[in-house]
């Protein structure tokens, strides 16, 4: 009797389930969120379709007169939570910093105690990880300690 009740019990419970297949495509998100900061008309989130690129993002912002874009990748690809840095164009005479988030193996050689394996490893964590969120973020590539990272600190920007 009891074997009866529990098998009972059972079918219940299996009848009070929703058995449709789970579906995927609903949990698969189709936008991200990004952050566009510095010379833009309006600071601030943004959300972008999947696979959006840096040109997106400062269409949705809009760009100041002021921005320099010169440095910036218009074609690279954003992922969700990534932060843009809309530079101001530099004053005459005033030397140009080296933006770790677009720059080249060349461009990134440039700055003291930065060699060609070291360039090429800023740029294997900055495709693997995303666009770095804050200049700090440069000592969690292998090689750049402290002391490395304060002696290009004032030569590099985002």
């Amino acid at each position: 009797m009891k074997r009866m009740s529990v098998f009972l019990l059972l079918i219940i419970l299996g009848l009070m389930c929703d058995l449709t297949p789970l579906s995927f495509s609903k949990l698969r998100k189709d936008t991200i969120r990004i952050n566009v900061q510095g010379e833009v008309e309006k600071e601030g989130e943004y959300e972008l379709d999947l696979y959006s690129t840096v040109q997106d993002a400062l269409d949705a912002a809009g760009i100041s007169e002021d921005a320099d874009t010169s440095g910036m990748n218009p074609s690279a690809l954003l992922k969700d939570a990534d932060l843009v840095i809309v530079p101001q164009k530099k004053a005459e005479g005033e030397a140009e910093r080296i933006s770790i988030n677009t720059a080249n193996v060349d461009e990134l050689c440039k700055l003291s105690g930065i060699g060609p394996s070291t360039a090429e490893r800023i740029i294997e964590y900055r495709n693997e990880n995303g666009l770095f969120q804050q200049l700090e973020d440069l000592m969690k590539v292998k090689g750049i300690g402290q002391s490395r990272f304060e002696k290009i600190r004032d030569d590099i920007c985002l």
